[in-house]
Formats: structure tokens, C-alpha cells, sequence
């Protein structure tokens, strides 16, 4: 009873949360673009909220420079489908499937790779240019 395995596929939880979450997961994402937070946190929880809808989904967030945000949503077709389908309209959002958002020069956040302790603890070297 309490051990279920898929999610509850109730895509109106998951928009009512979104909907209250909606301008703390903007202002993680503007802190993010000025450099001043990781935002990690933020899409920790809306993955840990995603999951709850349906475990196969993972979602990421873009800040665009006019300082509009989208939410890519990627998993199965069918539950991404019934998701961004019951997506509302909200200022400054919108949502899709990565096929419609994908921009190759850009790597996901949560996949992007981060730097080694080694290259963190290396020297900073100096360029010939500015010696």
C-alpha cells in the first residue's frame, strides 16, 4: 500500500506546487546567471516533486537572456506529453519537451561535468601575454 513504485501521474499536484514554487525557482535560476548561488537545490527539489508525478521524468530549467524561464521536461513521450499538456499558462515560462528546447551548445546543469579536485588544486598558471 504505501511501497508504489510508479507516481501517481496526478499532473494538477504537480502544477499546484509548481504554480507556488514558480517565482523561488526564478529567482534560483537569476542568482544562478549573476553568479551569486548554485542552484542546484532548486532543481534538486523540483526533480524530487517530478518524480512524484512520474520517477522517469527529469526536468531542467533555462534562463533566457530577456529573463524568461523554460522548463524542459524529459522522460517517456507519454508522460511528458500528459504533463506539458496540463502545463498552465504562467508570466515568464514555458514548457517543453527537450526535442523543442534543445540547443546543442548547451549542457544540462545537473549533467554538466564538474571540474577535478586536481584541476581546483593546480596552479593558476600565468599566460605569456600577461607576465
Amino acid at each position: 500500500m504505501f511501497n508504489r513504485r510508479g507516481g501517481d501521474l496526478n499532473s494538477r499536484r504537480f502544477w499546484n506546487w509548481f504554480a507556488a514554487e514558480a517565482r523561488g525557482l526564478a529567482n534560483a535560476m537569476e542568482a544562478l546567471s549573476r553568479g551569486e548561488s548554485d542552484a542546484e537545490w532548486a532543481l534538486i527539489a523540483l526533480n524530487e516533486r517530478i518524480h512524484r508525478f512520474d520517477p522517469a521524468l527529469e526536468a531542467d530549467i533555462v534562463r533566457d537572456l530577456d529573463g524568461a524561464c523554460r522548463m524542459t521536461v524529459s522522460g517517456p513521450d507519454a508522460s511528458v506529453d500528459l504533463l506539458i499538456q496540463a502545463a498552465p499558462a504562467m508570466k515568464g515560462w514555458q514548457f517543453s519537451p527537450p526535442a523543442l528546447a534543445a540547443d546543442g551548445r548547451r549542457v544540462p546543469f545537473r549533467r554538466a561535468p564538474r571540474p577535478s579536485l586536481d584541476l581546483l588544486g593546480a596552479p593558476v598558471q600565468r599566460h605569456e601575454a600577461y607576465a
